[in-house]
């Protein structure tokens, strides 16, 4: 075998590996969140969002509240006078989930981003598990954000 055939091949297979591996590492998925979760209500101004889900005794199964906010950075919520157990997703301008945490109801305790976010996502508490949903995850916004 020639010397430029060899390197050839071993550029061919580190590309192969490199390709496989970013594959494999990427793992997120695109996902059409409106078809798994047909009952979503968007807030988008200071009031609606501070308010949420407060003092609401239960929601649907397939019910979220999607929040928008204005800035791009951290954002925390908390759980005062809200008695539903909650999961919360946080995701950044492209709908990459960056978080999702499970809340206490009725805690004051801030539940924060760890990095700048855009959007935000309360569904009933276990429903992004249930739903196969994770961290890395991509969630299609264009409907929801065109309804905004």
């Amino acid at each position: 075998m020639s010397r430029q055939s060899r390197h050839f091949g071993l550029k061919s297979f580190n590309f192969l590996i490199f390709f496989l591996f970013a594959a494999s590492i990427s793992g997120s998925e695109l996902i059409s969140l409106e078809k798994i979760l047909p009952n979503i209500e968007v807030v988008t101004n200071s009031q609606d969002r501070q308010r949420g889900l407060m003092y609401k005794k239960a929601i649907p199964e397939n019910y979220g509240m999607f929040f928008i906010w204005n800035l791009n950075k951290v954002q925390c919520m908390w759980m005062k006078n809200t008695y539903i157990p909650l999961s919360v997703a946080y995701m950044d301008r492209s709908g990459k989930i960056i978080n999702i945490y499970d809340m206490v109801p009725l805690s004051k305790a801030s539940v924060c981003s760890k990095k700048p976010v855009l959007y935000a996502l309360e569904v009933n508490r276990g429903w992004f598990k249930r739903n196969n949903i994770k961290v890395g995850d991509i969630l299609n916004l264009d409907k929801i954000l065109q309804n905004d």
